[in-house]
């Protein structure tokens, strides 16, 4: 991915996500170039029994290379996994700002007007 003044991708981080079970950072390459990322976290919950629920995070593909199915297919490696453990529903919050995004969700099969997200940073 581009350098970023955003981003500070710490190695040790992706070794503790590759130690937890309930995290996984997932990501597409091509010719050994990444050109996207997503981030999954499985969540047990006591209101559906035993079923989970996933939530996705930092779903970023390569600028130059959007609109190539790069999203769509971590998406579906996303939902899959997700199917495969019977989780109850998968969550994702997107910045308010990032219509194109919005749109994509919502091609996926995302409803938007079904909650309203909060945040409180630290």
């Amino acid at each position: 991915m581009p350098n970023s003044k955003k981003m500070n991708v710490l190695e040790e981080q992706i070794d503790t996500i590759k130690s937890d079970p309930n995290n996984f950072l997932l990501v597409f390459k091509e010719c050994g170039e990444i050109l996207g990322t997503v981030t999954l976290n499985i969540c047990i919950q006591a209101l559906h029994g035993t079923r989970p629920y996933g939530i996705v995070e930092n779903i970023i593909v390569h600028e130059n290379h959007r609109s190539k199915s790069i999203g769509q297919q971590l998406l579906q490696y996303v939902e899959d996994y997700c199917r495969s453990i019977h989780c109850h529903r998968i969550m994702l919050l997107s910045n308010s700002t990032r219509e194109r995004a919005h749109q994509f969700f919502e091609r996926e099969g995302y409803d938007g007007s079904v909650s309203k997200g909060f945040k409180k940073y630290f």
